[in-house]
């Protein structure tokens, strides 16, 4: 299948310039309604504590979140050519934002579980179009480090929302109206972002019924979904080990490896351009494994810190580099699918490793089960290297 040219609304202009007002547009957009979902990580447990729910019933949302969020993206890629990339960013967004406003009501907790699904679909709905979106607005042989300057935004509200929501938790002893409302006024703010987005143009001639999977990103996507097995991990039990070994740096470690990501992910994008993918994400699995191990081991804070370092250094490195060998692979016509597959993977990967890390607890400690997502993080290694070995058709 040939390849067709995306010509955007102001490439002409911009010379060929990834930071046009499009992209900055989206950029805002992405950024704000991450924030918005990173605001609810210290509140939203709480919250459900608060109406009578249980541990069980914080984990559950969590699950129901993000299986919402992953159940129709294969659908809306394969719709995403014909509907286009800005309907599905802004519905996104607006379900997102209205299921939150639904919060500022203190609702029961059948209720919250309602909310919380309509938000998972809106963000099942945004995380494919922005993907695509940023592909589109990207001049040609720089889709690395478009990738990589868009992949800023999600650490960055890491490293901000879950510290300011916790703050303001504590100070206004959990003033939940105020706090809700905080998080739907940023994702109303992503919303006028989205607005303000000009979709490329394409030449729809050539689009056709695709199927929900894309089997072009197969390789790219089993990567992805290794790598943020671990990324599960460390998010959900993380908190866990610092409590037992009683380590008191468990917030630093977010906002550091959160940071460091940030800084990683636009410049080694921009050197997979250059070099190419595998020996960028080859070397930075590598290096996200020996923190992996480094996390294993940690019986201070320092140990801890510096291992948010090693880590964040080899995700943010990796993540821009295996995201453009997937953008790589795939035609215009086919980018709304392809990229539901690989951040369906990518969702999936996450929910993985927190389940079967957390089955695993029942028998072996945290020591045992770190060294195994070290050990996780090198089949993408194995993978790419059994493929160019084989020469397998992905």
């Amino acid at each position: 299948m040939r390849f067709i040219p995306v010509k955007t609304l102001n490439q002409d202009h911009e010379k060929g310039k990834i930071l046009t007002y499009n992209f900055m547009a989206l950029l805002g957009a992405v950024f704000f309604l991450f924030f918005a979902l990173d605001f609810y990580i210290p509140i939203l447990p709480f919250y459900v504590l608060a109406v009578g729910g249980g541990e069980a019933a914080v984990g559950l949302l969590m699950g129901l979140f993000t299986f919402c969020s992953v159940i129709l993206r294969p659908f809306q890629g394969r719709d995403l050519n014909r509907r286009g990339r800005k309907r599905l960013l802004v519905m996104g967004i607006s379900l997102y934002a209205a299921a939150g406003l639904g919060l500022l009501f203190l609702p029961a907790l059948p209720l919250v579980f309602i909310f919380r699904a309509a938000q998972g679909f809106g963000w099942g709905a945004f995380l494919l179009s922005f993907n695509t979106l940023t592909l589109d607005l990207a001049p040609p042989g720089r889709s690395g480090e478009a990738l990589g300057l868009m992949g800023m935004a999600p650490p960055l509200s890491l490293a901000m929302a879950p510290i300011l929501g916790e703050q303001l938790r504590i100070s206004t002893e959990g003033n939940y109206p105020i706090l809700f409302f905080i998080a739907s006024a940023a994702a109303l703010l992503a919303l006028v972002m989205a607005l303000l987005v000009q979709e490329p143009s394409r030449d729809k001639s050539a689009d056709q019924d695709n199927p929900l999977f894309s089997r072009k990103v197969l390789l790219p996507s089993l990567i992805i979904f290794f790598m943020t097995f671990n990324l599960g991990c460390i998010l959900t039990f993380l908190p866990l080990l610092g409590e037992v070994r009683d380590i008191k740096a468990v917030g630093s470690f977010f906002t550091i490896f959160a940071l460091t990501a940030m800084v990683f992910r636009p410049l080694f994008g921009r050197i997979s351009d250059r070099v190419g993918r595998s020996r960028v994400f080859i070397p930075a699995l590598v290096v996200a494994s020996g923190g992996l191990v480094m996390i294993a081991l940690a019986s201070d804070a320092v140990q801890l810190i510096i291992s948010a370092f090693i880590v964040g250094a080899g995700f943010g490195s990796a993540h821009s580099s295996v995201m453009a060998m997937a953008a790589d692979r795939l035609p215009v016509v086919e980018r709304g699918v392809g990229m539901a597959t690989f951040t369906g993977a990518f969702d999936l990967g996450i929910v993985a490793g927190a389940s079967i890390i957390g089955i695993l607890l029942n028998w072996f400690d945290f020591t045992a089960v770190f060294i195994l997502c070290a050990l996780v993080m090198f089949l993408p290694v194995l993978l790419f290297c059994l493929k160019k070995h084989f020469r397998l058709q992905t």
